[in-house]
């Protein structure tokens, strides 16, 4: 694999104008299910397989685990934000720095796997409950520096998982 591969293993994430009712259903489910495949592809892992990198210098399983976590957090708190204030600064952090935490590093993913589960399932709610009126409000994303969307942020967390999950498979050879 090329380090463009490895680094993108689904390519990167490339906003559309506009999203229909069928898509954003689909995006729904997708964050719904992608908690249940975080799970299932992590919860047997050893201590040693949580230690795997996807490259040379990258992030461990555990790491991006723990990464998914925070960031989803951040992604349904940026959307909330989106819904209840015009066009809001999103939250962020600089996830590099997150990543060496020493909980990031060496908690059990339990818990953020939980997170993730929870996050998720709030997130699906939040967008089956909107009215469409609503697809147009937008935020700031401070690290891709454009407006986003309401639909455009689902469809990102949707590219997340999906980018996230590609790592993890490819650190255990999968």
């Amino acid at each position: 694999m090329t380090l463009e591969q490895l680094q993108y293993p689904v390519g990167k994430w490339a906003a559309k104008e506009s999203y229909s009712s069928e898509e954003i259903q689909h995006n729904i489910a997708e964050v719904l299910a992608y908690a249940s495949k975080f799970k299932e592809l992590t919860q047997n892992l050893s201590e040693e397989d949580l230690e795997k990198t996807y490259r040379e210098g990258s992030w461990t399983i555990r790491q991006v685990i723990h990464h998914v976590a925070d960031t989803h957090l951040w992604h349904f708190i940026r959307i909330k934000q989106a819904l209840t204030e015009e066009n809001p600064a999103g939250v962020f952090g600089n996830v590099n720095a997150l990543a060496i935490l020493p909980d990031t590093q060496k908690a059990p993913i339990a818990d953020s796997l939980q997170m993730i589960e929870s996050t998720h399932k709030r997130y699906a709610y939040v967008f089956s409950n909107i009215p469409s009126s609503d697809y147009g409000r937008t935020y700031y994303h401070p690290f891709r520096q454009i407006n986003v969307t309401v639909p455009q942020a689902l469809d990102m967390t949707v590219w997340h998982s999906r980018h996230h999950y590609g790592h993890i498979l490819i650190a255990l050879g999968k």
